[in-house]
């Protein structure tokens, strides 16, 4: 069987038939949505004039609800028969109470949803839609499966467990949760450009330990100082988790994201969670997943960092995304949403559509890619390599991490394939490149590293990036992963490293869409660091890293690749990739 018997390239996400655009709107604000303990949140209404009842898609944000009220797709949604809500969460702008993120969620999501589904106004069925810290307030609602809770479309989600990417990313800090947390405010924001997480750099970065930041900040946060107390996955996040409630949930889902996306994890590891493990054979079915060629903002723009994508990169999101509440929240099965592809994914190179049932697509070949140098693989200018051949025996390559001097490189939550070059120069960069390929090669779906390596210190980072090298030799960054050493054997506790000692690291680096043309070349960098993207770890194997005020570790560390210790990537090849005509 060929991979175009399952694997069809389409134009993008279907548009279909939706409902009809009609009806005069009328607002109602601030009304006042009593929670189980007594607090009231605060809810704007955008409906339809007719006094009737109907199907409500309702958005609970920390982000302010006026800024959504005037939004084109909200008012799409009301003008075709839906009653659209927008709550602020509690303890944000115009809702009573004290925010605390991600504990608040699950109750008052249910709470809000039962609410709504008694209302005169309300016919019964209620979905959810929002992005980043919105879409993880749907999954925190569905954890609780309020039986009018039909169908939700997280958009851009984290995913349930928050050492896999917000706020640690293999258990690293993500820096953007610091600024977060200083530009949120206490109730409403203190910084004009929030929208900009991490486009430029803020002098509080600098601040060792994490537990300084606020101070260096001018400012105190107390959610923020109580994660700083909980260095390892304890009940505490797990509190602030949702996945292990995948069981109890009974919702289909629209799973959206990018391949750049600062929250990437969350849509496909929730698509394939829930496509196991869902209440209801109804919810596993009802899963999709659409991965497009944006960040952290999607389906806004053809071209990003100089990349031009094509006249299909910009896709019928919002057409789709009505279909599948007319599916679920009004049952028009009339619709043939169930006779669609389960899953779109935009592959970059290629830059077309492709369509598949699963993810990760059916037939995928995990290879490996090898490791390969003669001891000075340090920068892009050094002699490292990478192929599909397991070395023999090779000598070591080495660098020293001084966490007081971290390789720097500019990021941004809006960024994408950006050139990678200026941080791959360093001689604390390993990279691995490839030979020039003479062919097509498709890299599409998850992938992962294992790396054999040694540390003089007690605890270290990895970051490990993958890099699209173009004929003129810019860099492209593709996907990366990370992984704090001392949760090598599990996030519940800190493992120390035993120094000198050869290690085995399992590392996951997220996914890739990816077409690699003739002429181009795949790059793999190791470091110890990535900052201000990341934190830095001071590699003193301190019990709580976040508040360890000990004088930084500077070690040397080693990356095997021998026959005894082959260091490599996965690639998720797709051998024979679709072809044929280009569907609609």
């Amino acid at each position: 069987m060929g991979h175009s018997d399952y694997i069809k390239i389409v134009r993008g996400v279907p548009s279909g038939v939706v409902s009809p655009k009609s009806s005069s709107l009328i607002t109602i604000l601030n009304i006042l949505v009593p929670m189980r303990d007594g607090v009231c949140l605060a809810m704007d209404l955008l409906r339809p004039k007719e006094k009737k009842r109907f199907p409500v898609i309702l958005t609970r944000t920390p982000y302010d609800k006026n800024r959504f009220r005037e939004l084109s797709d909200i008012e799409s949604f009301a003008r075709r028969g839906y009653i659209v809500a927008m709550q602020d969460v509690r303890g944000r702008f115009n809702s009573d109470g004290f925010f605390e993120p991600y504990r608040q969620e699950n109750n008052d999501g249910f709470d809000t949803v039962e609410w709504i589904s008694k209302q005169g106004w309300c016919d019964g069925n209620v979905g959810m839609i929002g992005d980043s810290y919105g879409g993880q307030t749907q999954w925190y609602a569905a954890s609780k499966a309020p039986a009018a809770l039909k169908a939700i479309v997280p958009r851009v989600s984290p995913p349930g467990n928050p050492f896999l990417n917000e706020p640690f990313y293999g258990g690293v800090m993500i820096l953007a949760m610091a600024e977060w947390m200083v530009s949120m405010g206490r109730r409403s924001f203190d910084r004009n450009e929030f929208a900009s997480i991490l486009s430029k750099h803020q002098e509080y970065f600098e601040a060792i330990p994490l537990s300084k930041l606020s101070e260096v900040a001018g400012t105190h946060i107390e959610w923020w100082e109580q994660w700083l107390n909980h260095p390892v996955m304890n009940a505490f996040w797990e509190s602030c988790g949702y996945e292990q409630f995948w069981n109890k949930m009974k919702v289909p889902a629209l799973n959206i994201t990018g391949w750049w996306d600062m929250n990437f994890v969350g849509a496909p590891r929730n698509f394939v969670g829930m496509g196991k493990e869902a209440a209801t054979l109804e919810a596993k079915r009802g899963q999709r997943l659409v991965i497009g060629p944006w960040p952290h903002l999607t389906n806004n723009s053809r071209t990003l960092n100089g990349l031009d994508f094509g006249v299909d990169a910009v896709t019928g999101i919002h057409d789709y995304t009505v279909r599948f509440f007319d599916r679920w929240l009004k049952d028009k099965k009339c619709n043939n949403l169930d006779d669609d592809s389960r899953v779109h994914v935009f592959v970059v190179g290629a830059n077309e559509w492709w369509a598949s049932d699963s993810w990760p697509l059916p037939g995928t070949q995990s290879t490996p890619l090898y490791l390969h140098s003669q001891g000075r693989a340090n920068s892009h200018d050094g002699n490292g390599t990478i192929d599909f051949e397991a070395p023999e025996n090779e000598p070591d390559d080495s660098f020293i991490s001084d966490p007081m001097d971290p390789v720097r490189f500019p990021w941004s939550m809006h960024d994408g394939p950006v050139d990678d070059r200026l941080a791959s120069i360093r001689s604390d960069v390993l990279c691995y490149t490839s030979d020039f390929f003479d062919e097509p090669i498709d890299v599409v779906g998850d992938i992962s590293a294992v790396l054999y390596a040694a540390s003089s210190a007690k605890d270290c980072d990895w970051h490990i990036r993958l890099i699209d090298v173009y004929p003129d030799g810019t860099a492209r960054f593709m996907c990366h992963g990370a992984l704090r050493s001392r949760f090598r054997k599990g996030f519940e506790k800190n493992v120390q490293l035993e120094p000198g000692e050869v290690t085995r690291f399992d590392i996951n680096m997220s996914a890739i869409g990816l077409r690699l043309l003739p002429g181009h070349r795949i790059r793999i960098e190791i470091a110890s660091s990535w900052f201000p993207r990341f934190d830095r770890n001071l590699q003193t194997g301190a019990e709580n890293w976040m508040t360890d005020e000990s004088e930084a570790f500077v070690a040397r560390q080693i990356i095997k690749h021998t026959k005894n210790y082959p260091s490599h990537i996965v690639l998720p090849l797709i051998i024979n990739p679709p072809s044929g005509d280009i569907g609609s």
